[in-house]
């Protein structure tokens, strides 16, 4: 279980290691953080049965209904990412600082002489999850290399039949060789039969380095509308348009500490990933009147359909005792496909107790074993059906409460978020709290999030050396400012 100050569970980023699109990427885009205006963040996302608040129209749609005036709000975000690894004896840490705006919205309201109320309509975005991430990572390893993955790779395969990322660049930088590397008079190889060496002795000594550099995020433009029947029924559907965007880095280097074949001293390796993807949805739901101050919600959401995009290259350098630097860089790879991400269902019920205080609960289903990848260019079976084998259907409960201590608003929350994992149980719980005045016609609104997780990070491959713990800390700051008219 992992426990924080901040109502939203922290995952991971996919490393970009030595594949491109996989079923973790599957779920890493499926999954959405807790961001937008620090009401609702002060409540933990909360908001099911409530509305009233910008960032809620990318759950409940229903709470543009609740609007009985026009009213822009903007919610810049300021952050510190922090993460500590422990590798042996070596326990590195780094940070990173971002800013950003987590929430930018307008709603337009419109009054009716009927039963219908209001009709009213909101447009903007949210951000809906963050993959800014530094993570440095030093330790001696005197049982592996990244070379015996490269080893791996190129076995078996003609030069010609090398891929052009891994095995490929290791070849033509001389980490990896062929057994018999004897060539004719045209530099042609005379053995060029699969049979290949590593020139990195694995149980030698050897200072290894790493350094992941993630930025990005998931963001949503939203375009909503509803209204409200009788003030006893409100009813509102969201059409999204949720934006991908990652940029990874990578930088891996190994220094000999130890003779090596052939007077190798030391190696870089590092890829590049550029993600960008564009979706749609559909959400909808209704919120019903039970009793004055008793109300229930409902919504769902249709999957999400992304068309993704990613560039990417590798390049790799080796120093020789004698003969200096060896550099060589990749072409730049393409890929496309289509990701669907699964439903999302959810009931919320909230109350108002004495008057002053306001309390909501979500129960939400998800089922991350519905997510789908897709290709005209690759066949996507084996990543479906680990993603089929691999994850599953999970339950997320959120609440939050509003105490109203005039001229101030106190709020906290709690959320549990269920493991998608079939095999690992990652149970997540959170706590978070905010504070606010609104006057009627302007409204501020601050909190401070504290979020504290741990996590592992894979070198190059889990069959040659375990996953580096990594323990991760990150200090939000949310601030909102709007004015009603």
């Amino acid at each position: 279980m992992r426990i924080s100050l901040l109502i939203t569970f922290f995952i991971l980023p996919t490393i970009y290691s030595l594949k491109a699109q996989n079923e973790t990427d599957a779920l890493k885009y499926s999954q959405n953080n807790i961001f937008g205006n620090a009401r609702f963040v002060g409540m933990s996302g909360s908001f099911g049965a409530l509305g009233g608040e910008f960032s809620s129209l990318s759950q409940n749609p229903a709470g543009i209904g609740m609007y009985q005036n026009n009213e822009i709000s903007l919610t810049p975000n300021f952050s510190l990412n922090n993460t500590k690894s422990y590798y042996g004896a070596n326990h590195i840490e780094s940070d990173k600082m971002t800013s950003n705006i987590s929430s930018l919205g307008i709603v337009f309201s419109t009054k009716k002489e009927s039963d219908w109320k209001r009709i009213n309509l909101g447009l903007g975005w949210n951000k809906l999850a963050s993959y800014e991430q530094d993570i440095r990572i030093e330790g001696i390893n005197k049982n592996s290399s990244i070379a015996d993955k490269l080893l791996e790779i190129a076995q078996g395969k003609t030069i010609d039949e090398l891929d052009d990322f891994f095995s490929y660049p290791a070849f033509a930088t001389d980490v990896i060789d062929l057994t018999n590397n004897s060539t004719d008079s045209s530099d042609q190889y005379l053995f060029d039969n699969g049979n290949y060496i590593s020139h990195v002795i694995s149980n030698a000594s050897k200072l290894q380095r790493s350094r992941f550099l993630s930025s990005g995020s998931k963001n949503e433009f939203i375009l909503s509308f509803g209204g409200s029947y009788k003030e006893n029924i409100y009813l509102g559907a969201t059409i999204g348009f949720p934006r991908i965007e990652n940029y990874q880095r990578t930088y891996y280097s190994e220094d000999m500490l130890e003779d090596t074949i052939n007077g190798l001293q030391a190696f870089d390796f590092g890829d590049e990933l550029s993600v960008y993807g564009d979706g749609i949805n559909i959400k909808a739901g209704a919120i019903l009147r039970l009793a004055k101050n008793v109300k229930l919600g409902i919504n769902l959401h249709t999957p999400t359909i992304f068309n993704i995009e990613e560039t990417y290259s590798t390049s790799m350098t080796t120093y020789f005792n004698q003969d200096g630097a060896y550099p060589y860089n990749s072409v730049y790879g393409y890929n496309s496909y289509q990701l669907i991400t699964p439903w999302k269902a959810t009931i919320s019920g909230s109350t108002i107790i004495n008057n002053f205080i306001l309390i909501n609960l979500d129960y939400e289903l998800i089922d991350y074993s519905f997510s789908k990848m897709n290709s005209e260019i690759y066949d996507f079976r084996y990543e479906n059906e680990q993603i089929k084998e691999k994850y599953q259907q999970t339950n997320n409960v959120r609440i939050g409460t509003e105490i109203n201590i005039n001229p101030f608003i106190l709020r906290a929350g709690a959320s549990i978020y269920g493991s998608p994992y079939k095999e690992i149980d990652q149970n997540i719980q959170n706590y978070t709290f905010g504070l606010g005045v609104d006057n009627g016609r302007y409204f501020f609104d601050i909190g401070y999030i504290l979020t504290q997780a741990n996590s592992k990070y894979q070198l190059y491959s889990e069959n040659y050396i375990n996953p580096i713990p990594i323990a991760i800390t990150n200090h939000n700051l949310v601030m909102t400012a709007g004015i009603r008219y």
